[in-house]
């Protein structure tokens, strides 16, 4: 529910690295902002006490293959169990506030 909860609320100027649905997938998200490296967008949210991670998670081919610089590389978001709607919105807040 949370994880549709955030891609019905990504902006669409955003761009996911992965599917736009959750048939087949978990609530963990790769996307970019563009314009914005990935690591100010991370810096960006954690202002606003947004957890997320950004670089390249060790898959230097991955980033290659997605056109994303191999260091900065990408925004990750994972939602679990324990995460609540109100979280997910300040995420996506924080995220409509960089686009």
């Amino acid at each position: 529910e949370l994880g549709g909860r955030f891609l019905d609320g990504l902006p669409e100027d955003v761009v996911l690295h992965g599917l736009r649905t959750m048939e087949g997938r978990v609530s963990t998200f790769c996307f970019s902002v563009p314009g914005r490296t990935a690591r100010s967008v991370a810096e960006h949210l954690a202002a606003r006490e947004v957890a997320v991670w950004w670089g390249n998670y060790y898959a230097l081919e991955t980033m290659r293959l997605l056109g994303l610089d191999e260091l900065d590389g990408a925004v990750r978001a994972g939602i679990v169990h324990y995460n609540t709607a109100d979280e997910v919105d300040r995420l996506l807040a924080g995220v409509a506030e960089l686009v």
